[in-house]
Formats: structure tokens, C-alpha cells, sequence
């Protein structure tokens, strides 16, 4: 499975996850990360870790630690709202809502992709009290729910969530000060939608010895979250953050998400002990169904507030909204026509929770996106074929732009799932990690495995994509691994010289008929004195850079742009078959080669590579070619060969097995 690049904090994690480097190469120092700064290319194909729950539901993680991002699904490969409880930074559980409404030993929801092993100095031992939960349902009777109890006066004391079965639990916990957190959930098996009430409690002391007592009513929650939009929308996703630090400045977070039912809040003072804050994160709204015209929806972040206020009525700001018209294609061989939109909001601090929302395919659908808080930002993929119930989990490839989807007050065009899907070097115009750069004998050489129409575009493989990166310098291997799409090669000679990647993706595996496979070979000159318009501009991130102060320099690798002509399911129609074909090179805000395209080749396959048959390729203007050729039988899935040259002897073959669908 492949990782989202902008998941992955640094090219440094990247190695951690498992990206060999050549041998001799020594250990890469990881930048400082910056809440809203350059993210870094992860060319590892296995780095999403996916854990099975109890429950029959998968967690999957992309990143480590408290600023991994997860996505919970079901057997089916749809999303499914849950709660994050991170006590400590050891600790992580994610928890299903459905589990929620009937909860018993949470325990078994620690997320091993998520946590770590403590090593304390000493084991800490301490005097034991007991805790005795309460809890009281909507009709005073004894209920079900979920507390997460944080001492607040030392937080590594106690870090497990406490399943109350039959409205009572015990509990052995150190003396002191806690916050607790308890959760009633009552979960629609049909729907797949929780209620929930959440009860925050900052003032309970447990004292030693005996049997302290907390009782939770869900009575008390009674402060609806609600939203208001520019233009009508119905709640389909909320995510609410409750943090507790404790007087050490420890943090616990618990990050509850839900997926449109209705979620009701206590109202609350401020803690007194330690400190808390409460945020609703992220909210997502969709049209109305029956809307006329397009659909649209809000997705919108929240300040936080160190209490719970009596008034949880919030106002989305159309001013400084922006706006995303979406034109979602999709491949002709899907026949369920199902995709879904991937949003949630990403915290350094905490992570970031996604949640799939079920779109029809091809579709056009205008996105409104709130302004980011503080030092978050947004996550936000589509998935333009989504496998159908019988084919299990997962299976699905989730598309997405490496650059903020905030851009202010404006509005943006794009479309998404445009193929043919190629591997390509990029063009970005946000800052990001480079690709492919160079510093001294430092030299960083990767491909995105899967980009669209756009040249920005990232991937996520959620399924058995299995792929192979060979490199060479001069004529001499000197990389060969296998689920990887770069590698860091160090001690490399100051001469003038060509490396050559080559590089096989394999996603046959898949629910898709089209851009199955793809082989790509790039030639690219390399030079110990680049020219000066190949720096890597300073706000964007260069792993071979080190501890160096010097900028990287952008390697001159040839970028192929494919805008095919075809309709919303990737299919051609009629007798000929049109492309048009831009040259260009890796590039970031500008800065890198143009040099000038020399030529370039286009060849079709009608028998799945056996013969080609060349196209008709007429130049149209600088770097830009057109291609011509006769379509096949309606109903083939041909295959694309094409060919690029450059004025500084680069040069690109990359072969794409069922390119388009003949319609």
C-alpha cells in the first residue's frame, strides 16, 4: 500500500518505514517540522500500517505517533466514525462508535501502529484507590458508556479507557485529580449512525484509600452541536477534540468523530486542576438531497476553548471560504459508479481523523473549505472507484494535491482521476519535498507512483500495489528494491555523469480496468555545477540537504503531462483517438529545468503489448505535441507507449497497460 506523501513529516520517516538507501549511506537527519511547512515525499509502498480491530474493522495509519493520520473502514471498505484516545504519548486506542454503544474490554483497541513502548527509568508503583462509575442513561436507568478518565495531575498515572457495562464500573486508580470524559452512544445498525451524548467532568477527585465515586447522566448533555452554511447543508461529519494537560505539561487527547447523527455536549467551567481545552475540530456538511444543480458541501474548522460553552452554535464565514468545483471521472469498467470524498483536519499536535463520504461517479461536486485554525490544515482525497461490498477490504486509490486545499478567499478548478495514471516526477507550485535533488555526492532520486491529469497530484494505495525501482549511474546499478519509488544514493562521484531510473507499478490487483500497470524509464543528466535556476527554492524541503546549509540543486528529470481526450469514465469515442503531450521537467514554484523538448513518440498496443503501431505526433507549439491514432474495438482497453527527449540528452519511455477504455 502506497503512503500519501503529505503524511509522512519528513523523507527521514520515510527511511524509518522501511526506504532502503544505498549501502555506505548514512543516517539522514530530520528537519525540524513545521506546523504548516514542506512536506516530504515517502516513495514506500508498504507505509500505511493497517491493524484489524476486534470489532472486525481496520485502522489505517499513515505517519507515526500523535501525528498520524487514520482512517477507520469497515470489511466493506467504507469509513466508520470512532473515537481516538491518546492518554500518553505511548498510547493510542481508536475505538468504533459501534463498539461504544456496547462497551467491554476497550482495552484491546490499542492500535499498535500507533503506539510504542515506554521505557521509564524505574517502574513507578503507587498506592491504589478505588473508582466506582455511575452511570445513568436518557431515562435515569442504568446504562452503557465509555470513560475516559485522565489524572490530571500526572497523566502517565493512569492511561486505559474504562467500558462501563450495566451502568456501573470499578476501577483501581492512583489518588488525586482527574478529568473524565464519558461517552453514551447509540449506534443505528441499519444507518450506521451514532447519537451521542459526551459528558466532560473536570473536577473529580478520587481520595485514598476507600471507594471514591463518580456518576455520569446523560441527562446532563444537553447542548447540541450545530452548524449554520451560507447554503442549506446536512451535518455528515463532525470531529470534536477534548484535550487535558496536566501539571507537568503532559497532554491526553480524545478525538471523537462522528458521521452525522447528532452529537450533545455538557457545558462545562474551566478545569481546575491542570488545563483543557475543548474544539470542534472539523464539521462537513453536504447539499440537500434534490438540490438542483451540482451538489455541494462545507467542511469548516472551529477555535478552541479551554471550556465547554453553553452555546454550541456555530457559523460557517463565507468570506473566507474557498471554493473547489470538482469534476470527479472515474474508469468505465466500475460498474457500481460509487467513489467517495476523503475529508478530515490534521493537528501536529494530535493527528488528524478522515471520513469518507459516498459520492456517484463520474460527478461534478463544488467543495466550500474553511479557513484552517491555528496550526491545522486539511486532508482531503477523492477515491474515483470505490470497490463494491463483496470485494473486501480495501482496495481502493485515494487521489489528492500536494499543496494546501485552502487557497483563501477564491475559487478553483480541478479535475480529478483523469488518466491515463502514470508515475511522474511532479510540478508544484506549494511548497513540498523534492523529489529528486541533489546536494554534493548527496543525491535523492523518486517518482510519485500514481499521478492524474494534474501534475501536483499524490496517491494513496489502500490495496496490493506491488512495484520495483531499479537506479543506475553511468551504466552501473547501484539501487535495486522492491516496493519503493526512490532512494537516497550518498558518496556519489563530483563528474559528470547519467543516472536512469527504472521503475514498475503493478496495480492489477485493484477494482480498475484502466492504467493497470506502468513502466517508466528515465534518463537524467546529472553535473557537479548545476545551472543556478535549478535551486530548490527555500521553502520547499530537500532531504539530501542534511545538516547542510547550501540549497539542493533540482535534478533535471523529465515530467510527462497526459491530457487525453476522453470522456468523465475515461473512455475515447469515435474513430480516432486524440493526446495531447507536454514535455516538461520536475519543478517547485518555477524553479528547475526547461529545457527544450527534443521529440517524442507515441505507440499503440491493441494485444496488450505483443505489436505497436506508432501515432501520428505533430508538434504544437514548445514541449507540447499532439498524437493521433485509429481507436480499437469498442470495448478494448489499449495500451500507451510514449517517448520524450531533451536539449541536455534526458530522456523518458514509459508504457502504460490499458491506458482508456474504447468507448
Amino acid at each position: 500500500m502506497l503512503a500519501r506523501t503529505r503524511r509522512v513529516p519528513t523523507l527521514a520517516a520515510a527511511l524509518a518505514l522501511g526506504l532502503a538507501t544505498a549501502a555506505g549511506a548514512a543516517a539522514a537527519t530530520a528537519p525540524p517540522t513545521a506546523a504548516a511547512g514542506p512536506t516530504s515525499p515517502n516513495p514506500n509502498l508498504a507505509a500505511v500500517q493497517s491493524t484489524l480491530l476486534p470489532n472486525g474493522d481496520r485502522v489505517l495509519v499513515s505517519g507515526s505517533g500523535p501525528a498520524a493520520t487514520i482512517v477507520v473502514e469497515s470489511p466493506d471498505g467504507r469509513t466508520v466514525p470512532a473515537v481516538r484516545y491518546a492518554p500518553d504519548a505511548h498510547h493510542t486506542y481508536v475505538i468504533p462508535d459501534s463498539v461504544l454503544a456496547h462497551p467491554a474490554q476497550l482495552t484491546q483497541y490499542q492500535v499498535p501502529a500507533l503506539s510504542s513502548a515506554a521505557a521509564p527509568a524505574a517502574t513507578p508503583y503507587y498506592p491504589l484507590s478505588i473508582l466506582q462509575v455511575n452511570a445513568l442513561g436518557l431515562d435515569g436507568k442504568a446504562a452503557d458508556a465509555s470513560t475516559f478518565l485522565t489524572n490530571t495531575d500526572d497523566i502517565t498515572k493512569f492511561d486505559q479507557p474504562i467500558p462501563v457495562a450495566g451502568g456501573v464500573a470499578r476501577v483501581a486508580v492512583p489518588a488525586g485529580h482527574y478529568s473524565a470524559i464519558t461517552i453514551f452512544s447509540t449506534f443505528d445498525t441499519t444507518t450506521q449512525i451514532s447519537t451521542l451524548h459526551i459528558v466532560t467532568q473536570l473536577d473529580v477527585t478520587v481520595a485514598a484509600g476507600g471507594v471514591s465515586t463518580l456518576n455520569t447522566d446523560e441527562r446532563t448533555a444537553t447542548v447540541q452541536t450545530t452548524v449554520t452554511t451560507p447554503k442549506p447543508a446536512v451535518a455528515d461529519f463532525s470531529d470534536q477534540n477534548f484535550v487535558s494537560t496536566d501539571a507537568k505539561g503532559v497532554t491526553a487527547s480524545l478525538g471523537v468523530a462522528n458521521n452525522g447523527g447528532p452529537t450533545f455536549l455538557s457545558p462545562t467551567g474551566t478545569a481546575p486542576a491542570g488545563k483543557f481545552s475543548f474544539q470542534l475540530q472539523a464539521w462537513g456538511g453536504e447539499s440537500p438531497a434534490g438540490t438542483s444543480g451540482d451538489p455541494y458541501r462545507y467542511d469548516a474548522m472551529f477555535p478552541a476553548a479551554d471550556h465547554i460553552d453553553a452555546n454550541q452554535s456555530y457559523a460557517v464565514d463565507a468570506s473566507k471560504l474557498t471554493t473547489l468545483h470538482n469534476a470527479v471521472d472515474t474508469d468505465a469498467g466500475e460498474s457500481a459508479r460509487q467513489g467517495e470524498f476523503m475529508m478530515g483536519a490534521f493537528s501536529p499536535e494530535v493527528g488528524g481523523f478522515q471520513i469518507g463520504h459516498v459520492i456517484p461517479v463520474p460527478e461534478h461536486l463544488t467543495t466550500y473549505i474553511g479557513q484552517p485554525v491555528g496550526d491545522q490544515s486539511w486532508l482531503g482525497d477523492f477515491i474515483t472507484s470505490l470497490p463494491g461490498p463483496t470485494n473486501g477490504f480495501p482496495g481502493s486509490l485515494l487521489l489528492g494535491q500536494d499543496g494546501p486545499l485552502y487557497q483563501g478567499k477564491t475559487e478553483v478548478w480541478r479535475t480529478w482521476g483523469h488518466g491515463p495514471l502514470t508515475a511522474q516526477v511532479g510540478q508544484y507550485n506549494d511548497p513540498t519535498g523534492c523529489r529528486s535533488c541533489a546536494d554534493g555526492g548527496t543525491v535523492d532520486l523518486s517518482l510519485n507512483p500514481v499521478v492524474d491529469g494534474n501534475p501536483d497530484t499524490d496517491a494513496q494505495l489502500f490495496g496490493p500495489a506491488t512495484g520495483h525501482l531499479s537506479i543506475y549511474r553511468d551504466g552501473n546499478q547501484v539501487f535495486s528494491q522492491d516496493n519503493t519509488s526512490g532512494a537516497e544514493l550518498t558518496g556519489q562521484a563530483q563528474t559528470a555523469g547519467k543516472y536512469r531510473m527504472v521503475f514498475d507499478l503493478d496495480l492489477s490487483q485493484f477494482p480498475i480496468t484502466q492504467s493497470t500497470a506502468t513502466h517508466t524509464d528515465v534518463t537524467v543528466p546529472y553535473t557537479p555545477t548545476p545551472d543556478p535556476k535549478w535551486t530548490l527554492p527555500s521553502g520547499d524541503f530537500c532531504q539530501a540537504q542534511g545538516t547542510g546549509t547550501a540549497a539542493c540543486s533540482i535534478l533535471p528529470v523529465i515530467n510527462l503531462n497526459y491530457q487525453l481526450a476522453t470522456d468523465a469514465t475515461n473512455s475515447t469515442h469515435g474513430p480516432v483517438a486524440a493526446l495531447l503531450l507536454t514535455v516538461g521537467h520536475q519543478s517547485y514554484n518555477g524553479a528547475g529545468s526547461n529545457a527544450a523538448a527534443t521529440g517524442a513518440t507515441v505507440s499503440v498496443s491493441y494485444d496488450k503489448g505483443a505489436t505497436w503501431t506508432p501515432a501520428s505526433v505533430i508538434p504544437a507549439g514548445q514541449n507540447h505535441f499532439v498524437a493521433l491514432w485509429k481507436n480499437g474495438a469498442k470495448g478494448s482497453t489499449p495500451w500507451l507507449k510514449v517517448t520524450a527527449t531533451d536539449a541536455l540528452g534526458g530522456s523518458i519511455t514509459q508504457t502504460v497497460a490499458n491506458a482508456y477504455t474504447t468507448g
